[in-house]
């Protein structure tokens, strides 16, 4: 049916596009706040943990459309490195999210500024490579 429906596939690509600028979008502000810029005023875990349930909110979304959107394109994904590609740094940047970056920003965490950093920079080095990753699905 979404194959046949450029509406409907239209629809569920913007919703999935606006989950991935929540789920972006809100890691990004703690990202930038883990590399040291900006927030200044309020540490990265209470910024962190103010922006959780929208962080939530964007991967519920993608998790939710991005399935419809691959039965549309099962075959054509399948056989796709560029996919198998996306979906390998996917699960690394989730892991990497509900693991080592959710431990940097805990409230008792006490980490210093280089651990910080490197944890900052590579969280955003998976999400970037996933989104660039995602994009390129459709030219591959």
């Amino acid at each position: 049916m979404l194959r046949n429906s450029l509406v409907l596939y239209t629809t569920i690509e913007i919703i999935h596009l606006l989950g991935l600028a929540l789920l972006v979008g809100t890691i990004l502000i703690v990202d930038v706040g883990l590399l040291g810029f900006g927030m200044r005023r309020q540490p990265v875990s209470q910024v962190a943990r103010g922006l959780a349930r929208w962080t939530w909110g964007g991967l519920v979304v993608m998790a939710l459309t991005g399935p419809l959107l691959l039965s549309s394109q099962a075959l054509k994904c399948y056989n796709s490195r560029v996919f198998w590609t996306k979906m390998a740094l996917l699960i690394l940047a989730v892991l990497f999210h509900f693991s080592v970056h959710r431990k940097a920003i805990s409230d008792g965490s006490h980490i210093g500024p280089t651990r910080a950093r490197l944890t900052g920079g590579l969280s955003l080095t998976l999400w970037v490579a996933t989104a660039v990753a995602a994009k390129w699905v459709e030219f591959a």
